[in-house]
């Protein structure tokens, strides 16, 4: 028989849960490639792209689905001596243009030179007083040793909104994969297509990898949550964990959040087991305010003077309807879990021009609309909004208790998508 577990002591249970705050991260990037769950294949086509030379990558995607995370892991998984790699990680700005973000770059890579004072090193930007062009891109990157692997990151890229920098920065990748340079430059930003992110995109089609992050299915989301839980000691049993990964709706970050408000709720009870108790205190305390800019945007999209407007309803409807790998939805399959939740039947007619409306600035933009007239389609403009909006629902008396309980299953079927 094992001996039993000595009791802990306060000090170890401050402990336990610094250590759950260090490993779930809703509010950063991963950066340890211990804490990164599943991502495979998105994982091998960078690894790929890295090892051949003349080879870039694009990584795009919604918001909040580990892009960033992704292009900061890569360079602890290169399968070589860490010290080959040089690792350079811009995240541009809504004011950079193609010269501001390649002299950031250059800040981070030095030259050795003796100007009078001994031989030191030089950061490149202060060869450029006066900006760069790509011709000096192109030239300066050519100075990579043979036995290094360069990897240069430009996360956020869909802030750049000027056009020539985005068309300057596809021409340097080209330049840079013609002349056989020994670098990858893999660019990183919110875009349902490539040719969305980065303006002259087909004349780098042959060069790059365009590697689409899209949610995250159900067995990541169970070793993101999984891993930690072995990480830090701890049980969680099947009702909270599939809680969690339904209701995180694929995105890393609201699972982040879930997984930790859970665990620190059963270390405040002292328990070394999660259980859906500490998943519906989580999501309460999420509903209590930490969430503020989403609570805010919430109450903005829903508020009505008109009692039948029905918008709380509606956009509740809206987050548990089907979707695409984009996440977008049609009316049609808005239908079904709005009439679930009215407890009667509902034509499209109905609450098409609330959908109309609920992407329009006079309810915040909650929902993005695009197609044309009758063939539109929606989907959360902030992907972390539609989780939030079905616990809201939740806490609301929208879904009954048979549809609560299939939110701790496995599989939550079509409950909420049956035709009518």
């Amino acid at each position: 028989m094992a001996p039993a577990s000595k009791p802990k002591t306060d000090e170890d249970w401050r402990a336990l849960r610094f250590e759950a705050n260090r490993i779930f991260t809703p509010s950063t990037p991963i950066s340890v490639a211990q804490l990164f769950a599943g991502r495979s294949s998105q994982i091998n086509s960078l690894l790929d792209t890295v090892a051949e030379r003349g080879r870039h990558a694009i990584v795009y995607g919604e918001p909040g689905v580990g892009k960033t995370s992704l292009a900061q892991i890569i360079q602890h998984i290169v399968p070589t001596n860490a010290e080959r790699i040089k690792y350079v990680r811009k995240s541009a700005v809504s004011s950079d243009n193609y010269s501001t973000i390649w002299m950031s770059i250059f800040k981070e890579l030095h030259f050795l030179a003796d100007l009078g004072e001994g031989e030191k090193r030089y950061p490149i930007s202060d060869l450029y007083k006066d900006g760069v062009t790509p011709s000096d891109v192109v030239r300066e990157l050519a100075f990579f040793g043979e036995d290094l692997i360069p990897i240069i990151v430009i996360d956020e890229y869909n802030l750049i909104k000027d056009k020539d920098s985005s068309r300057q920065m596809a021409e340097t990748i080209k330049a840079v994969s013609d002349a056989s340079v020994n670098v990858t430059i893999i660019i990183v930003g919110i875009s349902d297509t490539v040719e969305n992110l980065i303006d002259g995109h087909a004349s780098i089609g042959r060069c790059s990898e365009e590697v689409l992050m899209p949610r995250m299915n159900s067995h990541e989301m169970q070793l993101l949550i999984e891993s930690r839980m072995i990480g830090l000691g701890m049980k969680i049993n099947g009702d909270a964990k599939w809680k969690i990964i339904n209701l995180s709706k694929g995105l890393p970050a609201f699972a982040h959040s879930l997984g930790k408000g859970a665990v620190l709720s059963a270390i405040d009870t002292r328990k070394m087991s999660v259980t859906e108790y500490n998943v519906d205190h989580a999501i309460e305390t999420i509903l209590g305010g930490s969430q503020n800019t989403l609570k805010m945007d919430y109450e903005q999209a829903i508020r009505s003077n008109q009692e039948r407007a029905r918008f709380r309803q509606i956009l509740t409807a809206c987050a548990l309807a089907d979707t695409d790998e984009s996440g977008y939805f049609t009316p049609k399959q808005v239908q079904a879990p709005l009439a679930n939740i009215l407890k009667k039947p509902i034509g499209i007619d109905g609450f098409n021009p609330n959908l109309k409306e609920l992407a329009s600035a006079k309810r915040g933009n909650v929902l993005q609309q695009i197609g044309s007239e009758r063939i539109f389609r929606y989907r959360f403009a902030s992907p972390a909004m539609q989780p939030f909006v079905i616990m809201k629902g939740m806490q609301d008396g929208f879904l009954d208790e048979k549809a609560k309980s299939a939110l701790s299953a496995p599989e939550q079927g079509t409950l909420f998508s049956n035709e009518l």
